[in-house]
């Protein structure tokens, strides 16, 4: 069985719901739990934000400094920093693939309008003239 893509999951996760996937997950225990896992992961880091921002805001400045954790701090913002630039080029990304599809949609939209339109078989000639000295008495 193949499993979803990571952009599969990622979409799933944003709140793109494609039936296709949506079958996958009643199929597939392991996608169902990698998803409720990523899931369960933002929510834990979306309270976590939160319960950040809800905390008064106090400043302590130290009699000394201690620059043990000031290189895992920098790590972390820096991790923050990179995963929010990296959120517009995804959409970008997302995006281009939408108006492909529409490009997709519009050529085969014409084709099909090219095979309605095409010109009737010979046995259907006659006809057609009739029809059409019928439009233009009526004009």
């Amino acid at each position: 069985m193949t499993h979803l893509s990571s952009d599969q999951v990622f979409e799933w996760t944003l709140g793109t719901r494609d039936p296709e996937v949506e079958r996958h997950l009643e199929q597939c225990v392991t996608c169902t739990r990698e998803i409720s896992g990523l899931e369960q992961g933002l929510r834990v880091y979306r309270q976590s934000v939160l319960d950040w921002a809800a905390r008064p805001v106090s400043i302590e400045i130290p009699a000394q400094r201690v620059h043990t954790g000031s290189w895992a701090w920098t790590a972390a913002v820096t991790a923050v920093a990179a995963s929010l630039a990296l959120v517009p080029l995804y959409l970008d990304v997302r995006q281009a693939r939408l108006e492909a599809r529409n490009v997709q949609d519009a050529a085969l939209l014409d084709e099909v309008q090219a095979r309605l339109t095409r010109n009737v078989p010979q046995s259907m000639q006659t006809l057609m003239e009739l029809m059409d000295e019928g439009k233009e008495e009526r004009q």
